[in-house]
C-alpha cells in the first residue's frame, strides 16, 4: 500500500491532472504517455513514467521498450543495454525490442550485434519500414555500400513504390559509382 502511495505522488509531480484522471481510469495510459514524452524530448519525465509503469505492471515489453529507449536518449547506455537484453531475453520474438536493441548496439558501436538484430527484427516484422531503414543506414555508416543495396533491395519487394527506399537506393548507386539510367 505504501508503493501505490509512493507512487501516486511521483505521478502527481509529473503528469498534468487530465492526465492524472486519464490514469486513475487506465493504468497502462501510462505507457502511452511515456512514449508522448519520449517524442517531445522529454526523456527525463519518460524515464520516470516507465521507471513507475515496471513497479506497476511488471514486466511489460512496451514499458521495457520506453525504458530503454528513454536511458538511451539520457545517454546512459549500458543501463539501456541491460533492460533491452532483459526484454529480449523475456520476448525474444518480438520485433520493436530486437529493432531497440540494434539501435542502442549502434549507439554503441557494436555494429555486428547491431545488424544481427536489425536482421532478426526484420525477419520476425518485415513489414516495419523503420527496421529496414535502419539496416540499411547502418550498412552504409559500416561502409558497407554493397550489403546496403543488398538490403536496400529487399526491403523495396515488400515495398517497391516507398519513394524514400528508392531514394536511398538511388544515393547508394552512385556511391557505388553505377549511372542510374
Amino acid at each position: 500500500m505504501n508503493d501505490h502511495k509512493r507512487y501516486s505522488e511521483k505521478l502527481k509531480q509529473i503528469l498534468s491532472k487530465e492526465e492524472l484522471l486519464i490514469f486513475k481510469k487506465d493504468t497502462y495510459s501510462l505507457v502511452d504517455f511515456g512514449y508522448e514524452y519520449v517524442d517531445i524530448g522529454e526523456y527525463r519525465k519518460a524515464f520516470q513514467l516507465f521507471n513507475i509503469g515496471m513497479r506497476i505492471n511488471g514486466y511489460d515489453p512496451d514499458i521495457l521498450n520506453g525504458l530503454g529507449i528513454s536511458l538511451c536518449e539520457l545517454g546512459r547506455l549500458k543501463s539501456s543495454l541491460l533492460i533491452l537484453q532483459k526484454a529480449a531475453s523475456l520476448y525474444p520474438d518480438d520485433a520493436i525490442t530486437l529493432a531497440n536493441l540494434a539501435g542502442v548496439y549502434w549507439e554503441t558501436c557494436e555494429f555486428e550485434k547491431s545488424v544481427y538484430y536489425y536482421q532478426k527484427s526484420i525477419d520476425l516484422d518485415p513489414t516495419i519500414d523503420e527496421s529496414h531503414f535502419n539496416l540499411i543506414n547502418l550498412y552504409y555508416d559500416m561502409g558497407s555500400l554493397h550489403m546496403a543495396y543488398i538490403c536496400c533491395l529487399n526491403f523495396l519487394k515488400h515495398r517497391p513504390d516507398n519513394p524514400s527506399a528508392i531514394s536511398l537506393r538511388d544515393e547508394i548507386l552512385l556511391n557505388l559509382g553505377i549511372s542510374i539510367c
